[in-house]
This record gives structure tokens, sequence and C-alpha cells, in this order.
């Protein structure tokens, strides 16, 4: 089933790693799946963001009924440029999912328009969970849209994201869920972002 889905989200993309070892370079627990790509992705050729994505499904992702369907944690590994304002981030993720989604209906639901799906950030306070990160900025946030796998109905998506800058690259991390943010799956999801910050 997750193969099912990284098929759908790599519809016109580029693979980075087909079938990546057992060991991602984003880890998480064990029974979920995931996949690498490069940035921009072939269902959202618009982004301006340049680098590869590593992504971390949830075992129920693709299960409606499932505690943890459609949650995620994802990094993007990016270029120097541009900056990662609230402005580039919300613009980004707007034409990520927007493409993403338009392109894995293909024109079944011809009701549905990505251009009005919203999203809405606040920014946090910052805080240093990690080494080598110096002050990431911290936005949580709430995408409406329609899910076009299992159900192909409004969801909407909390959202929580990290960015900030290495020696050469810049980072973002987001953990993706509907569940309510005291759900058990943030948990989870906390942990893998923990992880990667610890590397």
């Amino acid at each position: 089933m997750l193969r099912l889905v990284a098929v759908s989200l790599l519809v016109s993309g580029a693979l980075l790693a087909a079938d990546e070892p057992v060991s991602y370079q984003l880890a998480a627990p064990a029974g979920w799946g995931g996949e690498t790509i490069a940035l921009p992705p072939g269902f959202a050729p618009d982004m301006t963001l340049k680098g590869s994505e590593h992504i971390r499904f949830a075992p129920g992702m693709m299960k409606p009924a499932s505690e943890t369907f459609f949650s995620y944690a994802f990094v993007f590994e990016l270029e120097s440029k541009p900056e990662l304002t609230e402005a580039v981030v919300k613009e980004e993720f707007l034409k990520y999912y927007r493409g993403l989604c338009k392109v894995v209906l293909n024109g079944k639901l011809p009701d549905v328009d990505p251009a009005k799906f919203q999203l809405e950030l606040k920014r946090a306070k910052s805080d240093a969970d990690g080494k080598g990160i110096d002050s990431p900025i911290v936005y949580t946030g709430t995408l409406d849209w329609v899910e076009p796998f299992a159900t192909r109905k409004p969801q909407t998506l909390n959202l929580d994201i990290r960015t900030w800058n290495g020696t050469n690259r810049k980072f973002l991390f987001a953990c993706v869920s509907p569940k309510p943010r005291d759900a058990a799956i943030w948990k989870q999801l906390q942990s893998i972002r923990e992880d990667y910050l610890k590397k």
C-alpha cells in the first residue's frame, strides 16, 4: 500500500532512491514507509525550493479508519537560497499540496479547485532543540485541502514546521497529521524530528 502511495506521490517526479535500504536517511519506527525525492518534484515544478525531500509515512497513512491516517514527517534539505521566510514557506507548501492533489486526482473530481486550498501559519517561539541548530524558526499551522488518495474529501491537516540554516544548506522539517495535537501520533512524529536533529 505504501508503495502505491509513493508511486502516486512521485507521478512525474524524480526519485532519488527508488529502493532505499532499510536504513533511511530519515529514521522512523518499525513499520513506517519512506521515500526520497528531488525538489522541486514533478507534481509541483513551479516550486522554487531545490534539494531533496526525505519522507516517512505512518503505518496507517492510507487507511482512513486508522489513528495514523495521513500522518507523516518529512525534511527538505535545500540549497542555500531562497531564504525560508514565512511567506516563502507558505507559498512553497501551497504549490506542493496543490500540485500533488491536481496530479493525483487528474481531473477525476472536476469540482475540486486546488487554487482554493488555504494554509494558515503562526510563528511560535523559537527553540534550539538539536545539535548545530541555531535558533530554528517554528511554525504551527493548518492546511485545508482535499485529500486525493484515499477519501478524496476535504481534510484539515495540522502542521508543525521548523526551519533553520546549516553551514551550506537550509532545512525545513514538517510533522503532518489531521489528528489533534494531543493525539499519540504526534509523539511519534516529534520523536522522528528529534532523532534527525541530533545527527
